[in-house]
Formats: structure tokens, sequence, C-alpha cells
């Protein structure tokens, strides 16, 4: 029996140790994280940044899985200037940390402005509304990236997700109301800039063209050659482009040219029939046809897909007149008649940032009339008095 219980001492004591020695390991790992940390404010505080950069170097290859670390490098490189290193330093915070929602936000704001690489800004934002839909910084630069890109689809859903956050820039109104003929002051510029980093993206060129101005405006567009010949010069290497599509059928309808509307028509990818813009089309050409019930029903789908598509409204109204139906018509027309002086002012804004209360009224209320409640809700709660 005293073996037995010396033996039972002699175990305990080995357990024991075993204990002390993990909490003083313990304790010099954290003293070690102590240490750097604050020799890391330190530099910090005095603007060392090569110390820093040292420090935070040490630290991560000595803690990897240290956020606080992978900060303070990321920190240093962008002081240093070395931006590219930073948006890597920041990449390596796991989303799971407390730290990876703030710094995928620093990351965003490099990739879009620093280092030019705003698809990867897009797929960081994305990111972000993953984690916590409510930031408001991810919603407001997709939505400026997908207008700038002429990203139709996706923009579309970016206004509506960012109105149902909260969270959406009063721009987006703007955007939703201008959604067929966007043309943005700074696209042209932006694009540009885009393609000199990556001169064979499709997104970018299709955008900097279709952003300019039209020939018949008199504005010169910087390019060499006039916007009719760019864009069919672009519809050549990019047939099943939706937006170079769009834009050729709109010219094509403005001319009245409907052979060129139905060859065009014709030969859409299957994507299409998701596009306001193609049923609009249709319906203009079956009504050049007096063929009234396709139009209607053409014009009617495009409605549904766009509830703020003006130009279909406008076609809409001129079928039910040929078809006797004036009731259903006029209030049609005073809808079409209210964008038409919407957009006057909107476009006399030119390129100012700031949006008078008196168009966001109207905006909420033309939502409204076209049935678009999610838009029309969303503005007049943001209307509401703080």
């Amino acid at each position: 029996m005293k073996i037995a219980w010396k033996r039972g001492l002699l175990g305990l004591i080995g357990i024991a140790a075993i204990l002390g020695g993990g909490a003083l390991y313990r304790e010099s790992i954290q003293a070690r994280e102590a240490s750097f940390l604050k020799q890391c404010r330190a530099a910090t505080v005095a603007s060392q940044w090569e110390d820093l950069q040292g420090l935070g170097a040490k630290w991560t290859k000595w803690h990897p899985q240290s956020a606080q670390a992978w900060v303070f490098r990321a920190d240093a490189a962008q002081h240093l200037g070395d931006f590219a290193a930073a948006a890597s330093y920041l990449e390596e915070i796991p989303l799971s940390d407390p730290k990876g929602l703030p710094a995928r936000v620093s990351l965003a704001a490099l990739q879009f402005g620093t280092l030019n690489r705003p698809l990867d800004g897009a797929r960081t934002c994305e990111q972000i509304l993953a984690i916590e839909p409510r930031t408001t910084s991810a919603h407001q630069q997709l939505i400026e990236f997908f207008a700038l890109t002429l990203q139709r689809k996706r923009l579309d859903y970016q206004i509506r997700y960012a109105i149902e956050c909260s969270r959406e820039p009063p721009q987006s109104y703007v955007y939703m109301y201008l959604m067929d003929t966007m043309r943005l002051a700074s696209g042209v510029e932006l694009n540009s800039r885009w393609i000199a980093a990556y001169p064979d993206t499709e997104l970018y060129q299709v955008a900097q063209v279709l952003q300019l101005p039209e020939p018949e405006s008199g504005v010169k567009n910087g390019q060499g050659t006039d916007k009719y010949s760019l864009a069919e010069s672009l519809l050549a290497r990019y047939p099943t482009n939706l937006e170079l599509l769009a834009y050729q059928l709109d010219l094509s309808i403005r001319r009245g040219n409907v052979a060129e509307v139905l060859a065009i028509l014709q030969r859409l990818p299957p994507e299409a029939d998701e596009d306001s813009r193609f049923w609009r089309a249709k319906g203009w050409l079956h009504l050049s046809r007096e063929e009234l019930r396709k139009a209607r029903e053409s014009l009617e789908q495009a409605i549904r897909l766009y509830p703020q598509d003006r130009n279909a409204r406008a076609w809409l109204a001129d079928v039910f007149r040929r078809e006797g139906k004036l009731t259903e018509a006029e209030p049609l027309h005073e809808i079409v008649q209210f964008s038409r002086g919407l957009r006057d002012r909107i476009t006399a804004l030119g390129s100012s940032p700031k949006i008078p209360t008196e168009i966001l009224q109207d905006l909420a209320d033309f939502a409204e009339k076209c049935g678009d409640f999610p838009i029309a809700n969303g503005l007049k709660h943001r209307l509401q008095p703080r």
C-alpha cells in the first residue's frame, strides 16, 4: 500500500510540474506578445516606419496568426509607399478575427485607389458585405464601380440591396432613374485609367466608349474618332456584349431602321431575356408593324423588368391610344411627361455631387408612380427628418 501511495504521489507531482510548466509557457508567450505590441506602438508614435516594418516582420514570423502584427506591418508598408505589400499583409488577417472586417475595408480602399485594381476591390467589398451587410463604404464603392463600368444588372441589385440595409448613397436613386442612359462625368476618365493598366479588359473598353458624348452633342470626345464608329468596332470584337447591343438598338430605333433592329434582335444572347431594354426594342418593332398585341406584351414585360422605363411607358401609351384605350393611355402619358421634366433638371445638375432635396422627392414620386415601391419607400425613408 505504501509503495502504491508513493507512486501516486509522484504521479501527482509530475502532473503539477506539467501544468506549472504550461502556465509558465503561456506567460512567456503573453510576455513576448506584450513586448512586440509595446515596441510597435512606440515605433508608430515616433513615425519610425522602417523600425515598425522590421518589428512587424519578426512578430509575424514568430506568430503568423497574430492579426495585430499584420496590421502593424500593413501600416508600416503604407507609410513607406509599398502599397502592394500593405494589401498583401491586410489579406493575411483572417475574416474570422475582429480585425478582419476593418482590414478588408482598408484593403478595398487601396484596391480601388492607389493600387488601381477595381475588380479586386469589388470582390473585397462583396466579402465585407457577406460578413457585415451594413458596411456603408462597401455598398458605396460597389454602386459607384458598377455605375462607372455600366454593369446594369449588378448595379440594380446592389442599389436595392443597399436600400434594404439602409446604407445607400443618395446618388443611388439618380443611377436607378438613369439606368438605361448612364453617362457619368468621370466615366471616360476612370475607365481610361483602368484600360491603361488592363488594356485587354472588355468591361473597361465598352464602358469608356459608351460614356463618351454623342456625336451630335458637339462635345469633343478626345478619342480621335466618333463614338458611333468606336462602338461598331467594339461590337465586331464583342458581338454578345449586352451594353453594345443595347446601344446599337437604341441608335437603330432613333434612326427608324426597322431592318437593323430586327437583325440585332435575331442574334441576341440568352441573357438578353432578363434585360428590359431588349423587350422594349421588341415592343418598338411590333409597334412599327402595327402588331399591337405583341407590342403591348413586350412593353409590359420591359416595365416588369425595369419599372422606371420611361420609353417603354411612352410606347405603351401609344399602343393603348391606337387600340382606342384612352383611359389606360392617359396615366402613362402623365408619367412620361413628369419624367421628361425631371430628366431635364437632373441633366442640369452636371457633375455636381449634391442632389437637391426637391429632385430626390420627385425621384421618390416618380418611382411610386411607376410602382417601384422598394425604391420609392427607401427614398421617402431617407428624406424623413432625423
